[in-house]
């Protein structure tokens, strides 16, 4: 198999194909693509810079940062800034803190490769892809960046080894598992959810007890969580642009997560993709694949307090996209957010 031909022939037959639909249409990931390319306006950069390469794109000024699952696509427009890289037990991470622009939680030790790609007429970009060849983050340029800071950039991280082969691993379809009720302390569970003093202490909760996500919602009981129907993305946004709110929109995938915070203004349903079409922000989502849907509420150290998001789910029970009213650290989200997650609740308790 020649990937390049048969991916110029596809090319031919359709112009406008993204790259992660050709991979898939010649049975390769993405990433095979890509490196397919290399020396053809492709070239491969040493993963192993990525804390040079996360802190270089500062210096570019004005791009554009796309994170993506399966059914959501978030792309941001702005500037990195305040850029950290840590690592903790030999797990490497990187945070971009920019609320309101490029806002980034990134998990760089699932990086397995880059590649800076020339897209001739299209928008140059740096894309990194975990080691099963699946894309986790891609930074474009734009009529604003600093191109010359581009190419010192590439150059500056050009890897060596500038061949077409990359080692892929096959991806085990992630299921979240069910234990048996029986198994559960569901009391303590709830018990704990009650205790919350931070919003970032769930997932330690639900490792504590042995629950998947969606597991630890259907047990929480109805005063924490209710599932609400999985088609209910269209009518949040609207009721959000409608009462011009600020929502926080976080993006997911296993090595990235991207964060909108702002308000929403032009949404458009384009096909099978519901949009969200603003100047510097951009979501793309396949609602009608999302599987589930929960309003769930949380508490904080603040008695006063308690968070409510909207987190819907795949098929598989991975979090594809959660909502929140935003909100300053220690403070309450704005009341219409709240109304709106408690319509949404009693709607379903009602039925």
């Amino acid at each position: 198999m020649n990937i390049l031909n048969d991916y110029r022939q596809l090319q031919i037959q359709h112009p406008n194909i993204r790259a992660i639909d050709a991979a898939a249409q010649l049975k390769i990931t993405e990433a095979e693509l890509i490196a397919a390319q290399v020396g053809e306006g492709v070239i491969k950069l040493e993963i192993t810079h990525i804390e040079g390469i996360l802190k270089g794109f500062k210096k570019l000024q004005h791009v554009m940062a796309l994170t993506r699952n399966a059914q959501v696509v978030s792309e941001i427009s702005g500037c990195y800034e305040k850029i950290y890289c840590s690592e903790r037990n030999n797990i490497k991470t990187a945070i971009a803190i920019n609320p309101g622009g490029i806002d980034l939680r990134l998990f760089v030790s699932k990086w397995h490769s880059a590649f800076a790609v020339n897209n001739n007429a299209k928008h140059s970009s740096v894309q990194f892809f975990d080691k099963h060849g699946i894309a986790v983050h891609k930074v474009f340029t734009t009529q604003q960046t600093n191109m010359a800071a581009f190419e010192q950039l590439v150059m500056a991280h050009k890897a060596t080894d500038q061949s077409t082969q990359l080692s892929i691993t096959e991806a085990d379809i992630a299921v979240n598992e069910y234990r048996p009720l029986a198994e559960i302390d569901i009391q303590g569970f709830r018990q704990g959810w009650q205790n919350l003093q931070d919003v970032h202490h769930f997932p330690a909760l639900l490792t504590e007890f042995g629950v998947s996500r969606t597991q630890g919602l259907e047990i929480a009981g109805k005063q924490w969580a209710q599932e609400i129907p999985a088609n209910s993305l269209s009518e949040v946004l609207e009721t959000v642009r409608d009462q011009h709110s600020e929502l926080m929109i976080f993006v997911n995938n296993s090595s990235a997560v991207q964060i909108y915070s702002g308000t929403l203004t032009n949404l458009k349903q384009v096909g099978d993709w519901y949009n969200v079409l603003d100047d510097g922000f951009n979501l793309h989502v396949q609602d009608k694949q999302f599987s589930r849907a929960f309003v769930v509420k949380k508490p904080t150290d603040n008695g006063e307090t308690t968070v409510h998001s909207i987190e819907f789910f795949d098929c598989d029970g991975n979090t594809v996209m959660t909502l929140f009213g935003r909100r300053t650290e220690g403070k309450t989200q704005a009341r219409d957010w709240i109304a709106l997650c408690d319509k949404l609740r009693k709607l379903q308790i009602a039925a």
